[in-house]
């Protein structure tokens, strides 16, 4: 990573001479309507620096050199304008305005050079009226605004979406990771991690980001896997002739300060680890880590730290723009909380108070090269790193006991557990994209991806030693209560696409065409996993603050203790536990749009889809495999009536289906403190039938109301269920041979409360709100399609995860002066209902359901550009703080039904002081 960051500041070096530099800026409206002309084009004469004009008509020229130029304006079908002697001075802005008068005469050929700034709010909610689909999306200027920093803060933000505390992935409509899909620039992208079928979108720093698009109804062109939403990132790219742009942050979250805070031996302040597992021979203690943790000494100080820059070249007379990023952060939280196990009838097997030190940080480079050839054609180069590391050391102390059913029991032994752990993840992401005109109506796409994932978790430590009254001893009553985990995945995904579009009519504004297309995708994963556990023959004396001085080489050569992997001790001690997955996907389709007239366009689709997917396992539960083939035929329409030039109706319908992700069905058994959970290799794919409609209303180009009402039928739904056994075990099932139901709306309202302007000084107040309302029950039973003993103690549910009510608002006020001062407060709400996070199992009198409590989070964000180079943002995180409880529902033996807390932790304040300077 050292010679990456160098070669970034490097490349970056040669934007500097051009730091002593102006711009030209302005607005260009139509002379006879005074409205803003959208994708004009201005261009310094003589020269192949410009600009195009957005949605309000403005524009910037940027990294102007000074000197006195000639500015030409072209627009389609207006007379093209040159602005003479317009003096550019070093570090000043100069205006250019003007408005333009249509030409009487038909142009043979106009070619507009502008690229649209897709960043914009304006820009995105243009894009969303004019098109067919229903598609919501969020840009980086707004990302900005709600001091959002990574891609699941963003997606949050829209309507009907949810992230699940304790889960990598956010809900969508009350559907999960495994009912979603997430893509890069329309290419899907693998998961790093073995527990989900979706990238963490956690990984995707917003310094990348140009918008997120959430198309929660599917179309022909979308992998059918989805029954939730695709969610697709798309890229930042440079828009002007070259900039340059530097920003840091530091913050403290408020739970850290004054705390002992602890990382596992051999991690750093990077997170880079070595994926080698040490030992060789169970004879030989030759671990390189100890299992006491290290006391960080420095400031617990968040911190980051980004680049970005791009240049445009001239190669062939034609431009070459290429884009760089890079970035690096660090996070240190602290949590205190409780952790236990409760029996169906309120009885406590397991009761711990914890502390854990958790720390973060994560490396991002991203590179983007986009050659222009042709009219209209282009080839671009997407190339991402990410590396994510988590490192935590918890300390779990209180009461448990093996077989009784109480820790009231005269048997229950206090207990002190200590668990180090660090999640190491890399992404490697490759993509070339193409756009060719062939001829005025006939439009080729080609894509290609191949992008590689890794997650690891390198020498997870776990101990677990019972305090005797005077001593604390090894609890010897299983070796696998003291080990060290190694597990490694690593995931390739090879990804193709190529759409052939021919238009139906020579219009420029009209929509009607047809597509043929075909998409290729194939996935393949390997993970394996080795334990060494520590079989104790008595149970020995330790110190917590020496236990190295038990776990080392004199204690196997005095027969203290003996060293065997979960194999044992054999001959195949050291063959890990394993399980690979592959997935194939073939897939061609049409999809035809017409305007039937200037108020309604219908879009119909239809896709063909095969799917292949096989996982093998040799793991501690079992080994075997299970292979699925299946052909998809799966419809899609799309309906838009324009009732005004304001005022839209839409509808949508569709058919997909939902396969169970690979650690889903590998039964491997990974193991936490309190919980653990295993696959199940017989689950039976869903299929998903959906249909909505909405009405919006724009006010203006940055204001709107829309009015969804939908409705989802999912056959052989798949959830999580708590496996019917003494221990908190968790599994995957078909919940029920039939469908579930799912029922919602959703509310998105978008206005400027006013707008005031006195002496040059404006001041704009916006708000935001959206609510979504969820109703979804499915009839529970124990299908005979798989080999688990369901047997749900209700006989009907909700989905896991749904939330009945989300509710995202959000207030911003935004003041400007006539020097170039510009501030932003903005105050941002969330909250969610409570959800499900497992099924009740056991039948009657059995384990009810655990819940995910009702959770509000508060944030407020301010910024302040000083100038067109420096400004300043300041962010307060999580300022309610609120208890993230987990619950169980219980019935006592008196038959009271109530819910005990399972889980009960804070997350804390989070501060944080940035500046940025753009060159």
């Amino acid at each position: 990573m050292r010679k990456g960051f160098l070669l970034i500041v490097f490349i970056s070096s040669s934007f500097l001479a051009a730091a002593q530099t102006g711009s030209i800026s302005g607005t260009i409206t139509d002379a006879k309507t005074n409205e803003a002309l959208i994708g004009a084009n201005v261009i310094i004469k003589g020269t192949q620096i410009g600009a195009a004009t957005d949605i309000d008509g403005k524009y910037t020229i940027s990294g102007v050199k000074p000197g006195t130029y000639s500015v030409v304006l072209s627009f389609v079908t207006y007379k093209a304008d040159t602005i003479n002697n317009v003096t550019v001075e070093s570090g000043k802005t100069v205006t250019v305005s003007t408005a333009m008068n249509e030409e009487a005469k038909e142009l043979d050929e106009v070619v507009v050079q502008g690229q649209r700034d897709r960043t914009l709010e304006s820009t995105l909610l243009l894009d969303r009226k004019n098109s067919v689909e229903m598609v919501q999306g969020i840009g980086a200027q707004e990302l900005s605004r709600k001091g959002v920093s990574d891609a699941e803060g963003a997606v949050v933000q829209i309507t009907g979406v949810t992230k699940q505390e304790g889960v990598r992935n956010v809900f969508v409509r009350g559907l999960g990771d495994r009912y979603n899909s997430t893509s890069l620039n329309g290419l899907p992208l693998p998961s790093e991690d073995p527990e989900f079928k979706n990238i963490s979108l956690e990984l995707f720093s917003s310094d990348i980001i140009s918008s997120i698009d959430v198309n929660k109804t599917f179309n022909a062109e979308m992998f059918g896997d989805v029954a939730g939403a695709n969610i697709n990132i798309k890229t930042k790219k440079l828009l002007d002739d070259q900039e340059l742009k530097v920003s840091a942050s530091v913050g403290v979250n408020s739970l850290t300060v004054g705390q002992d805070f602890y990382r596992a031996d051999g991690t750093n302040f990077l997170g880079t680890a070595s994926r080698e597992i040490p030992i060789t021979d169970l004879g030989q203690y030759t671990f390189d880590n100890s299992f006491q943790p290290v006391q960080v000494t420095s400031p617990l100080l968040n911190s980051s730290f980004g680049i970005s820059g791009g240049k445009s070249f001239i190669i062939g007379n034609r431009p070459l723009r290429t884009f760089v990023v890079a970035s690096m952060n660090s996070e240190y939280f602290f949590k205190e909380g409780a952790a236990r196990q409760v029996t169906p009838t309120g009885g406590i097997r397991q009761d711990f108070e914890y502390d854990k030190s958790e720390y973060n940080a994560s490396q991002l480079a991203m590179g983007n090269f986009v050659y222009d050839f042709g009219q209209n054609n282009s080839v671009s180069y997407n190339i991402i790193y990410i590396h994510d590391n988590t490192q935590t050391v918890g300390n779990y102390t209180g009461f448990s006991l093996n077989g009784n059913d109480d820790i009231a029991d005269p048997n229950a032994y206090k207990t002190f557990v200590r668990r180090q752990q660090q999640n190491s993840n890399t992404v490697l992401v490759n993509q070339v994209l193409s756009e060719i005109q062939l001829s005025e109506r006939l439009d080729l796409n080609l894509g290609g991806s191949f992008n590689l994932a890794s997650g690891n978790e390198p020498d997870r430590r776990t101990n677990f030693f019972i305090f005797n009254g005077d001593d604390n001893i090894i609890n010897s009553g299983s070796s696998a209560y003291n080990h060290r985990f190694f597990s490694f995945l690593k995931e390739r995904d090879i990804a193709g696409r190529a759409l052939l579009s021919y238009k139906l009519t020579g219009k420029e504004d009209s929509n009607s065409k047809i597509t043929f297309g075909y998409n290729y995708r194939l996935t393949h994963r390997d993970f394996e996993a080795t334990q060494f556990n520590f079989n104790f023959f008595l149970g020995e004396v330790v110190q917590l603050n020496d236990t190295d001085g038990l776990f080392n080489q004199q204690s196997i050569d005095n027969a203290v203790f003996e060293l065997q992997t979960a194999r044992g001790t054999g001959s195949n001690a050291f063959v890990p536990f394993t399980y690979s997955g592959d997935r194939g996907i073939h897939a061609g389709f049409i999809n035809a749009v017409y305007d039937f007239s200037d108020a309604l366009t219908v879009n119909v689709g239809v896709r063909a889809e095969i799917f292949s997917q096989e996982v093998v396992w040799d793991t501690n539960l079992s080994n075997g495999s299970q292979k699925r083939d299946k052909t998809y035929f799966l419809p899609s329409l799309n309906v838009k009536y324009s009732l005004s030039e304001k005022d839209i109706l839409r509808l949508a319908s569709s058919q997909t289906y939902t396969f169970a992700q690979f650690k889903e069905l590998a039964p491997f058994f990974y193991e936490d403190v309190n919980q653990s959970s295993f696959g199940n290799p017989k689950i039976i794919p869903a299929e998903n039938f959906n249909i909505d409609l909405r009405y919006e209303h724009y006010f203006s180009d940055i204001e709107l109301v829309a009015l969804t009402g939908f409705y989802k039928m999912i056959k052989n739904p798949i959830n999580r269920g708590m496996v019917t056994s003494a221990a908190n075990e968790f599994s995957y099932v078909n919940s029920t041979s039939g469908a579930a139901d799912i029922f919602g709306a959703e509310l998105e309202f978008r206005k400027t409360i006013f707008t005031a302007t006195k002496n040059d000084k404006s001041t704009t107040l916006d708000f935001g709100v959206n609510l979504s309302y969820l109703y979804s029950i499915q009839k529970l039973e124990d299908v005979t399609t798989d080999d688990l003993a369901f047997e749900p103690t209700n006989s009907e549910s909700s989905l896991e995860g749904a939330s009945p009510w989300l509710v995202n608002s959000d207030i911003t006020m935004t003041r400007e002066g006539a020097n170039g001062r510009k501030s932003k407060a903005t105050l941002l709400f969330n909250y969610n209902t409570t959800s499900i996070y497992s099924l009740g199992t056991g039948g009657p009198g059995g384990n009810l359901d655990i819940n995910d409590r009702l959770v509000p989070k508060l944030d407020f964000i301010y910024s302040l550009d000083l100038n067109n180079h420096f400004s300043l943002g300041l962010r307060f995180k999580n300022l309610l703080n609120p208890h993230f409880k987990q619950t169980k529902e219980v019935i006592t033996l008196a038959g009271v039904r109530r819910e005990e807390i399972i889980s009960d932790y804070q997350k804390g304040i989070t501060t944080s002081l940035g500046v940025t300077y753009k060159f």
